[in-house]
């Protein structure tokens, strides 16, 4: 990152929450249009599609003004994904599945990638890491890179879910392996590392989100059973669901990049030999 005025960390987190009103925006729209057929294009009530419009093109405005000033890397590939986004958004009613589900996957990209930037333009970046030792085997960098991975392709599995492309089933099995891994990553943190000063909170934080937003799928898995798909109940909890979502890989993706800023590897042999 190469500025770190204070002005860029602040603007990075109002584009996070526009991008993040898209989503809950987008959520909204494909709560009230579902039934969706397996091959056929989908109605949207026009209202609701005006605004969500309106949400994402405002969002990537703003993240083209992110990437202009932070002058990074993470900010262009938030840009990349965002324009992408937008085009599936606007003209993807050829393939309205599989561009739903790219459009979804996409705009948790955009999330997470702006998230990242708040992170690099904070106080606690600017102060420098304060090194850990990583003797782990996996490694705890490791670990920690491989959280938002994994969230990502719950992301998939759930938006496919959601498009009639797959079951449930995937979706939950990959929840129950995400939640496994960030509490053993932070579970591990907070012990063996109490104090420190950035990887205790953000470990804590992964965990917490994650957590909710697994009560949250299992919620509107059971509300999806017991109300009609397009009940208020239904919509409520599977737009919350979607914007813990993007929070969860917001919160993993934070928590490996601080760990990738803060743990020094360490070679186990030669601590044998010490």
């Amino acid at each position: 990152m190469k500025t770190d005025a204070s002005w860029l960390h602040r603007f990075a987190i109002f584009v996070a929450l526009c991008v993040l009103v898209a989503i809950v925006g987008g959520a909204i729209v494909t709560s009230l249009e579902r039934p969706i057929a397996a091959n056929a294009a989908v109605s949207i009530n026009p209202a609701f599609e005006f605004w969500h419009h309106i949400a994402g093109g405002l969002a990537v405005i703003l993240v083209l003004g992110l990437a202009v000033a932070a002058r990074s890397q993470l900010g262009w590939i938030a840009l990349a994904a965002a324009l992408i986004d937008g085009a599936l958004g606007a003209a993807g009613q050829a393939y309205p599945q599989l561009s739903s589900i790219l459009h979804a996957l996409l705009a948790q990209v955009v999330f997470g990638a702006v998230a990242a930037i708040t992170v690099m333009t904070s106080d606690i970046w600017k102060r420098g890491p304060s090194p850990i030792e990583d003797s782990w085997r996996p490694s705890m960098r490791t670990l920690a890179m491989a959280v938002p991975a994994i969230i990502l392709l719950q992301t998939t599995l759930g938006a496919s879910y959601r498009y009639r492309a797959l079951g449930v089933i995937w979706h939950i099995l990959d929840a129950m392996i995400v939640l496994l891994l960030i509490l053993i990553v932070a579970v591990f943190l907070v012990r063996q590392f109490p104090d420190h000063p950035t990887l205790r909170p953000a470990a804590i934080a992964a965990a917490v989100i994650t957590s909710i937003q697994v009560m949250l799928g299992f919620t509107t898995f059971m509300m999806l059973i017991l109300f009609p798909e397009t009940s208020l109940a239904v919509v409520i909890t599977s737009v919350l669901h979607v914007a813990t979502g993007a929070l969860t890989f917001g919160a993993g993706l934070a928590l490996a990049i601080l760990m990738r800023y803060n743990a020094v590897p360490v070679n186990r042999r030669s601590l044998t030999e010490k």
